[in-house]
Parts: C-alpha cells; structure tokens; sequence
C-alpha cells in the first residue's frame, strides 16, 4: 500500500520515522490496494471473519487496514 507522505517527523530513536499521512490519502491508499486484489473491503473482512484469506496479499492487506476504514 503506498501513500503520500503528509509529515514525516522523528520518532524517539533518531533511526525511527512516523509518517503522518491525511484520512483521505490512506483510504485511497487502501482502496487502490483492494483493487489490486480484486475484492472489496466486505469481502475482504468476510475472508477475515471466516479466517480464510484468498491469498497472503489479501491477508497482508487486512494486518495493514483491518477494521481502521469503512470503504
């Protein structure tokens, strides 16, 4: 899932970074992953319910977004 970065700030140890994206950027970064895979967020929440993913891309993808957007 790729994004536009916002702000990228310094977390607490100087090799870490927190990137900051907008709500608008990571639901279109999500949507454009669910794309890429075929499926909408209802089927892929329906995979994850069932715990049967159609592929590790798919199940990679609900670890990343899982409950954080209502596409």
């Amino acid at each position: 899932m790729s994004v536009t970065i916002d702000e990228r700030a310094l977390a607490d140890h100087e090799d870490d970074y927190v990137i900051v994206v907008s709500d608008d950027d990571y639901k279109a970064a999500a949507q454009r992953s669910l794309d890429e895979l075929g499926i909408s967020y209802d089927e892929l929440r329906e995979q994850a319910e069932r715990g049967d993913f159609t592929s590790s891309k798919a199940h990679a993808l609900w670890v990343s977004i899982g409950g954080t957007v209502d596409l």
